[in-house]
Order: C-alpha cells, then sequence, then structure tokens
C-alpha cells in the first residue's frame, strides 16, 4: 500500500523546497532506522537504490576519511599520486563489496581476503597479521552481518576495535544479518555490531520492500558528506 501511495504522490524529493513533507518524512524514517538497528543515533544515513549503492555509499565515506587522515583530498585530487588504500576483508563478502571498490576506484586487487579457524569467520588473528603488515597504509576493513551462503556473522566486539585501533575504518556488510539487532532475541548474534564506522543494508529481505530500497549508515556524517556532496547554484541547504 505504501509502495503504491508513493507511486501515485511522485514527489521528487531530491531537495526539501521541491517537496518539504517528503524531506520530513525521509529524516523521520532516517531517525527509526537508527533507532530499530541500534545504531549510533547521530549517525548520518541515505536510502538508495539497493545495497549495492548502500556499498558505494559508506565506502566511498571510508576512502575520504582513510585518505584524510593520511593528508590526501581524494574529491579534489583524485586517486593519482595519492596513497594506496588496502581492503582487508572478510574472504567471504559478497560480489557487491568488489564492485563498490571498483566503482570507486579502488579495484578488486585493494582486497587482502581474510579467514580464520571457522567457516566464513575472520579470526582476530587473522586481523592482526594482517593490520601489523602494512601498519601505515591507510586500510579499510569490510566484515560481515549474515554471509550470504551460512549467514556466519564476525566477532565485531572483538574486530571493531582491533582495526580502529590502528586508524583503519571498519565497514559492514549487513545486507543479509543487519537487521539481527533489531530483535532483542537475535541480537547477540551480532553483538558490538554498533562499534563500526559504516553499515550497508536493504529492506528486500527481511522487510518486503521493493528490492530498490538499500540504506547506507556511517557513524561520521563529516565524511559521509565530503564524499557524496554537490553544489550548485540551484541546490539549498537547511540549518
Amino acid at each position: 500500500a505504501t509502495d503504491i501511495m508513493c507511486s501515485a504522490w511522485d514527489q521528487n524529493v531530491v531537495l526539501a523546497s521541491t517537496s518539504p513533507a517528503g524531506a520530513v518524512l525521509e529524516e523521520l524514517a532516517g531517525q527509526f532506522l537508527l533507532e530499530a538497528l541500534r545504531l549510533p543515533p547521530d549517525s548520518s544515513y541515505a536510502f538508495v537504490t539497493g545495497c549495492q549503492m548502500a556499498h558505494t555509499t559508506a565506502l566511498a565515506a571510508a576512502r575520504h576519511a582513510v585518505l584524510a587522515r593520511a593528508g590526501w583530498d581524494v574529491e579534489a585530487k583524485g586517486l593519482q599520486g595519492g596513497p594506496v588504500i588496502r581492503v582487508l576483508a572478510n574472504a567471504h563478502h559478497h560480489s557487491s563489496v568488489t564492485r563498490a571498490l571498483r566503482l570507486l576506484g579502488l579495484g578488486s586487487d585493494c582486497i587482502v581476503p581474510l579467514g580464520g579457524d571457522l567457516p566464513g569467520l575472520v579470526s582476530a588473528d587473522a586481523l592482526s597479521a594482517a593490520l601489523a603488515d602494512a601498519p601505515d597504509a591507510p586500510t579499510i576493513v569490510i566484515l560481515n552481518a549474515g554471509d550470504l551462503n551460512i549467514g556466519a556473522c564476525d566477532v565485531f566486539a572483538t574486530l571493531c576495535p582491533m582495526a580502529q585501533a590502528t586508524g583503519a575504518w571498519v565497514h559492514v556488510d549487513g545486507a543479509f544479518g543487519l537487521w539481527a539487532n533489531a530483535s532483542p532475541r537475535l541480537a547477540p548474534l551480532v553483538a558490538g555490531v554498533e562499534l563500526a564506522d559504516s553499515w550497508a543494508t536493504d529492506g528486500h529481505k527481511w522487510l518486503n520492500t521493493p528490492y530498490d530500497c538499500g540504506m547506507a549508515i556511517t557513524r561520521d556524517p563529516a565524511a559521509h558528506s565530503a564524499a557524496m556532496r554537490m553544489t550548485a547554484a540551484y541546490l539549498t541547504t537547511g540549518g
């Protein structure tokens, strides 16, 4: 019913001025999203066309943040001549993560696959060794909340602080499992997931929404804005 109403209403919510009511609804939906998933309430969010673009959006923020820490403005200078980013990813990462890295100009060769003793999981030893292998390199760590094949969830409470202590950005692919955090009964499966720096998920699996309903969430709104901002004379900003 909501889908039919949205199609009939046909509002372009690219700006608050083009659809004030739609902009308010988006803000409320974002607040409800953070509350439901029990993620930091001051996180930024974006409703996008699927988890593919949620990864691309969140990883663009990650790219900005880790290069800014290295003194490089990727939005102004691009990637040519800049520090090389490495991505330490669960070996069972989804193909949409790889495609997001390609779209962002990082390429699939930037990925260092991580495993461990248990199927589908990154071990603390594997992550520690990979972090120590290039301690000064700008680094993004990608973990799974619900692997596509077996539903495995990484141990976020252990791995997130380890990565962040070295200056790495932690991104969580939560397309399948992030919504477990909305359930008091299932939340222990993803304990510590709120410690990450960004999350990608969608609504078409567990919420039965249309397919083009992705959500990108970032702990660092400034990085999110810097990575995705566009400016033009016809665009307005609100306080």
